[in-house]
């Protein structure tokens, strides 16, 4: 299943919920402002799952356009561009959005 969250996770429950739901195998994919949640800091809940079940995606042109360096993010999160984006949709069937 892919999750896709739109929201930092300074400002909803989004991807608190998102990471609740999620089970082993799925794939998250933070998108827009839910890109802050990427980076390295203390508050991010990403930091408190076990990511080595889940595959975590971080949309580069939206991260590129808040000024989030790759660099700054945590070690686990996989990069994809608009293209990467279509084919996390192609190849998972059943899609969840947290807007």
């Amino acid at each position: 299943m892919l999750y896709i969250v739109n929201k930092s996770h300074a400002s909803s429950q989004g991807l608190h919920d998102c990471l609740q739901r999620a089970s082993a195998g799925d794939a998250v994919l933070l998108i827009e402002h839910a890109v802050y949640s990427a980076l390295n800091v203390k508050q991010t809940p990403l930091l408190t799952m076990s990511h080595s079940e889940l595959k975590i995606f971080a949309l580069s042109p939206d991260m590129q356009a808040r000024g989030v360096q790759q660099a700054a993010c945590l070690e686990f999160i996989q990069f994809v561009d608009y293209q990467g984006f279509v084919e996390l949709v192609e190849n998972n069937a059943v899609l969840r959005s947290y807007f």
